[in-house]
């Protein structure tokens, strides 16, 4: 989901600690090295994540006047992933048990060769192909400590949160009322109230049960 356009569906995350003030310099390097790598057909990894330039999931080239616009870090997540159809996999595999069989005078594949013979057909068939890939923009406001991710899906969400603390050494907490009151701050009346609060059951409860 991008920043710059398109439907506004985000998670707000708040940044524990304070960046240092030298970030552009000492931070440009750590995103250039988490920079997405592309995935190899001979690899036996099936999915990377990595950062991208915001809005464009095919630019790599991290620069300074990319990546920082004021006190905003602008970055892009992207997933890369290996998704070949089944049936198309299934198809091939037996093509080239036939082949194999004919070869050997019908005799039958042991476990390993049809192993092998799995990784072959999808080695192939990923030098015809390429990953599909996805991309979702984060933008760090340094001033406020809040994190804009175009995304509410906790998978990537949690992918995001990861390499963020491993390329700024901060790290982020989703916001939630707690998270929120704390950074607001609570009067010496509020907290006593705060602390005592627990948490409601907002659906009915199923039959049977209190």
């Amino acid at each position: 989901m991008p920043a710059l356009r398109g439907s506004l569906t985000l998670t707000r995350l708040f940044v524990e600690g304070t960046p240092p003030r030298d970030l552009e310099k000492k931070s440009l390097k750590q995103i250039r090295l988490r920079a997405l790598q592309p995935l190899e057909p001979d690899e036996e990894i099936v999915e990377r994540a990595g950062w991208c330039v915001l809005g464009e999931p095919y630019d790599l080239d991290l620069t300074a006047e990319k990546v920082f616009a004021g006190d905003l870090v602008l970055l892009g997540l992207r997933s890369d992933r290996w998704s070949i159809p089944g049936s198309l996999i299934q198809g091939k595999l037996r093509e080239a048990e036939q082949a194999a069989r004919a070869r050997q005078r019908g005799r039958q594949l042991s476990r390993k060769e049809k192993a092998e013979l799995r990784d072959h057909v999808i080695r192939t068939l990923r030098r015809k192909l390429v990953p599909s890939t996805r991309a979702v923009d984060l933008v760090w406001s340094r001033e406020s400590g809040i994190v804009r991710f175009f995304s509410q899906s906790p998978r990537t969400v949690a992918i995001a949160m990861e390499l963020f603390q491993r390329t700024f050494e901060l790290p982020l907490v989703p916001e939630s009322p707690y998270t929120l009151a704390a950074r607001l701050g609570l009067t010496s009346m509020e907290d006593p109230a705060w602390a005592a609060l627990q948490a409601a059951e907002l659906t009915p409860a199923a039959e049977g049960k209190t």
